[in-house]
C-alpha cells in the first residue's frame, strides 16, 4: 500500500471513529461548538501541506484554506508552524474540521 492510500484510510478510520464517539454522546448544540477543530496526529516526515492534499486532493483553493485554517489554530502552541513543516517525531496538531472549512467557505463567497 503506498503513502497516501494509507494516510486515505488513517484519515477515514480516524474521522468515522470520531464522529461515531462522539455524535451519540453530545447534544446537537454543544456538537458544533466541539467540532470546529479536533486534534490530529501528523506522524514523522508528513507536513500541514501532505494533510491538505489527502483531505481535498483535487481541490487546490480548499486546500490553500486548510492550510491557513490550521496555521492559525496552531499559532499560540507552534508558531513556526509552516505548511511544508516535516516534525522529526510524531507531532499533535489542531485542525479546522470539514464543516467548520466548508460553512466558513460558503460565507466568504456569498458575502455582499
Amino acid at each position: 500500500m503506498n503513502k497516501f492510500a494509507y494516510m486515505q484510510n488513517t484519515l477515514l478510520a480516524f474521522l468515522t471513529a470520531f464522529f461515531m464517539s462522539h455524535t451519540s454522546v453530545l447534544s446537537a448544540a454543544s456538537v458544533s461548538a466541539v467540532l470546529d477543530h479536533m486534534e490530529w496526529p501528523l506522524q514523522t516526515g508528513e507536513t500541514v501541506r501532505d494533510l491538505a492534499q489527502l483531505i481535498y486532493p483535487k481541490n487546490t483553493h480548499m486546500q490553500k484554506y486548510f492550510i491557513a485554517e490550521t496555521i492559525k489554530l496552531n499559532q499560540e502552541t507552534q508558531p513556526d508552524l509552516r505548511p511544508s513543516t516535516i516534525f522529526s517525531q510524531p507531532n499533535v496538531i489542531l485542525i479546522p474540521s470539514i464543516k467548520q472549512l466548508s460553512h466558513k467557505n460558503m460565507q466568504k463567497r456569498f458575502r455582499y
